[in-house]
């Protein structure tokens, strides 16, 4: 099984899509892009996925444009790999964040503390 080099995130969000210049979104409008990571993607097409090898562009934010290839499909949904990465913090702008909660431990400045293993994985277990 092939583990991928990158963090995935959730994102959600409906973006445009261009294959060879010409826009690719269905009849709904614009593709759903599931998830993202700096090296690729998974998208959903109303109007059925791009074949595999496809060079498309995704226009993932204003001024944010990733080139790459359909490397998967499946039912309206293609995977693709970008030809270069994506810088981090687009992905992190995009990514989905769940509502954090008011009672979440956080410190003296209102700033959410870390998990209490966090340190412990980190510079081993200290007994």
């Amino acid at each position: 099984m092939e583990s991928r080099g990158w963090d995935r995130r959730i994102v959600d969000k409906k973006i445009e899509c261009r294959e060879a210049g010409r826009e690719i979104n269905g009849p709904d409008g614009p593709v759903f892009l599931h998830d993202l990571s700096a090296g690729g993607c998974m998208v959903e097409f109303a109007g059925g996925a791009p074949t595999i090898g496809s060079r498309i562009e995704l226009e993932l934010c204003r001024e944010q444009h990733a080139s790459g290839e359909v490397v998967w499909q499946v039912a309206g949904c293609a995977g693709v790999r970008f030809l270069a990465p994506v810088h981090d913090a687009v992905v992190r702008h995009l990514g989905f964040q769940p509502p954090l909660s008011e009672d979440m431990p956080r410190d003296h400045f209102g700033r959410l503390l870390p998990p209490i293993d966090a340190g412990e994985r980190r510079f081993g277990r200290r007994h």
